[in-house]
């Protein structure tokens, strides 16, 4: 999933729900510094994702080794912990997160 889809489908989400195995905090993803990846977290509110997600649009992050990367509308979106590669964020993700709405 790119970053512009997971925004919009963040957006479709009733923002007040609390989810399991959402995510925090952005940051370059260790499997391709160009891509952008979220720290797991247990549970998360759906309107906390969204605004951690909207924050990483136009963001530069600094890659594990080194250098500068933009992230922008067209970025691949994972779920990992920093220095780590990340689990690509997909369709999957979505049918847990509705199920698992508090």
């Amino acid at each position: 999933m790119i970053l512009k889809d997971l925004i919009n489908k963040l957006e479709a989400m009733d923002q007040n729900a609390v989810v399991d195995n959402g995510f925090s905090t952005p940051h370059s993803d260790r499997g391709d510094y160009s891509e952008l990846a979220f720290h797991p977290e247990e549970t998360a509110k759906v309107s906390d994702m969204l605004k951690y997600a909207k924050s990483a649009l136009g963001a530069t992050f600094t890659g594990w080794k080194g250098g500068e990367f933009k992230m922008g509308e067209y970025t691949p979106v994972h779920i990992g912990e920093y220095g780590t590669c990340g689990e690509e964020i997909n369709s999957a993700h979505f049918r847990l997160w509705e199920i698992s709405e508090k």
